[in-house]
């Protein structure tokens, strides 16, 4: 893994998503552990992978990641993906 990386990665969204009473505003992700990685269901579905692990680590349910417009959704996905390339 990238040493340079550090914990919380904090993804700062340009709209914020809205959880029950809660506008998030920012998604924290944590360092993952290997447990994490049984939420990718397909590794190969690099998207829907990033999503849901970064779901996983931001501790939100996927589908409040789903509403994500396509700027966050891009950040997102840059900011897990070194995580997504241990498995090839």
């Amino acid at each position: 893994m990238n040493q340079d990386i550090q914990f919380p990665l904090v993804v700062t969204l340009s709209k914020p998503l809205r959880f029950g009473e809660e506008d998030i505003t920012e998604l924290r992700l944590r360092e993952p552990c290997a447990g994490d990685f049984r939420v990718l269901a397909n590794p190969q579905a690099v998207l829907a992978s990033s999503l849901d692990l970064a779901a996983e680590l931001a501790g939100l349910p996927s589908s409040v990641l789903d509403r994500l417009n396509t700027d966050d959704t891009e950040a997102v996905v840059r900011a897990v993906n070194p995580f997504l390339f241990w498995f090839r």
